[in-house]
């Protein structure tokens, strides 16, 4: 369970990331829920009106250099609890192979899906280590306060796709460091966990650019997919194992999907 957790989770305003922050505030976290579209994050705020509620809205994009800073602040200032749940599910989209592809758009796809996710995972690591090696000086083991990670990956970061390998590569990236900070930083009982979802009906295809048509037809072959809340159910089942226990890796697709 989540509860008694302060969360921070971007990409909030649509899609997994605003499952993920229903899910966490059900399971009585607190969560900062960050994304783009203020009013989309109004929006998910008034879902819990009154005093006391559990999510604030930061608006902000994931390329900013200083959003980490401004999400841990705004954790301390609305709570005055250091956050110890980080989901990063901001990331873009790109439909078309090699030679099909927008190439005027393969750069700002590797810096918010890479480079933006790069250094909000450093950022977030540094503090999660320094409060973990505070908490050992103060007279407790590193691990006796869980502290997680958390990554949107994808499917097609592991299995090579002629349809779509602009943005598999960058998810292919992506996963490569989530397990090397995995490794780096688990001896301070800092869990590290790469979630792979396969096809996932949100707007998310619609933002990306994805040919309806194409997305309907593929549905209809190997459907149902999924939905945005049924990755979240996996995320809660995470986080909320024991602090010994750490499930790093898990990929979820619809029954019907092939590869």
């Amino acid at each position: 369970m989540a509860a008694s957790r302060t969360a921070i989770v971007t990409g909030a305003t649509s899609g997994i990331g605003a499952a993920v922050t229903r899910r966490l505030v059900e399971d009585g976290a607190r969560v900062v829920a960050n994304g783009r579209r203020q009013p989309r994050l109004t929006a998910l705020e008034a879902l819990w009106p009154g005093p006391q509620r559990p999510v604030l809205g930061v608006v902000g994009d994931a390329t900013d250099a200083g959003l980490i800073d401004r999400l841990f602040d705004a954790a301390r200032g609305a709570w005055d609890r250091q956050p110890d749940l980080f989901v990063l599910c901001a990331g873009h989209g790109l439909p078309g192979t090699l030679l099909r592809s927008d190439p005027a758009k393969w750069e700002e796809l590797f810096e918010v899906n890479c480079l933006a996710a790069l250094r909000q995972l450093r950022a977030c690591a540094e503090r999660f280590v320094a409060a973990a090696q505070d908490d050992q000086r103060e007279g407790g083991r590193e691990d006796a306060r869980v502290r997680d990670i958390v990554v949107i990956g994808s499917t097609i970061g592991r299995q090579v796709s002629a349809f779509n390998p602009i943005y598999g590569a960058t998810k292919f990236a992506l996963h490569s460091v989530v397990e090397a900070l995995r490794q780096e930083i688990c001896q301070h009982g800092v869990r590290v966990t790469l979630i792979e979802p396969g096809f996932v009906k949100s707007e998310f295809q619609a933002v990306a650019g994805y040919d309806p048509d194409w997305f309907r037809a593929l549905e209809a072959e190997q459907g149902p997919f999924l939905d945005p809340a049924d990755v979240a159910a996996a995320i809660g089942f995470v986080v909320g194992q024991p602090p010994h226990v750490h499930l790093d890796d898990i990929r979820i697709r619809p029954t019907r999907q092939k590869v």
